[in-house]
């Protein structure tokens, strides 16, 4: 009897954090939907900052609900880094970097000189990945997510081993498990 109410206190906490989780994604999705592709992507690459973490963690998580529904394809992989370099200094605590790139059916595309809209290109191409680099205090991470087309494979599981922002180039670490929560816990100085 004991171990039957374990199993059900288990399968209570998973289906709460389920349905949590499933809320919060469509809220998300909602607030996405209020602006257009060009409102949270000016460029293929580009530097926010914002005053606290909460609103960093808010705008990617609602930056990345917009690019997924843009770009129309399922994610296939992504993941979450620790960065290894030196510490960025900015007039607000927070920086945000977002690196958005495309890929045809053989060459990436040179997302700089393209002729259509940024929108359009993405969701034409076979291959597209999304990555916003967040630093605060002495702290950065990494966080990636990769889209590809039906009917297509990755030959390889690689991830991102470095990335350069704002002249520095930074290592990635990949602790096993981490998504965007743990990223900002890490951040948050909630976990080493």
């Amino acid at each position: 009897m004991k171990r039957t109410l374990e199993l059900v206190f288990i399968c209570l906490i998973f289906s709460l954090t389920g349905c949590a989780s499933i809320q919060q994604g469509k809220y998300y999705a909602d607030m996405a939907n209020e602006h257009n592709f060009e409102y949270f992507f000016p460029a293929h690459n580009f530097n926010r900052t914002f005053a606290t973490l909460e609103e960093a963690y808010e705008f990617v998580n609602v930056a990345q609900a917009k690019f997924a529904r843009s770009v129309n394809k399922p994610a296939t992989k992504g993941l979450a880094a620790k960065l290894i370099g030196p510490a960025v200094a900015n007039d607000n605590p927070v920086s945000v970097g977002c690196i958005l790139s495309a890929q045809g059916t053989n060459d990436l595309i040179d997302l700089s000189i393209i002729d259509q809209p940024l929108e359009t290109v993405v969701k034409n191409s076979i291959s597209a990945s999304i990555v916003f680099l967040v630093f605060y205090q002495d702290r950065g991470v990494s966080i990636s997510k990769f889209y590809l087309a039906q009917g297509y494979r990755y030959i390889s599981n690689s991830q991102y081993t470095s990335f350069t922002y704002q002249k520095n180039t930074y290592n990635t670490d990949y602790p096993i498990g981490w998504g965007i929560e743990k990223a900002f816990g890490y951040l948050r100085k909630e976990i080493d």
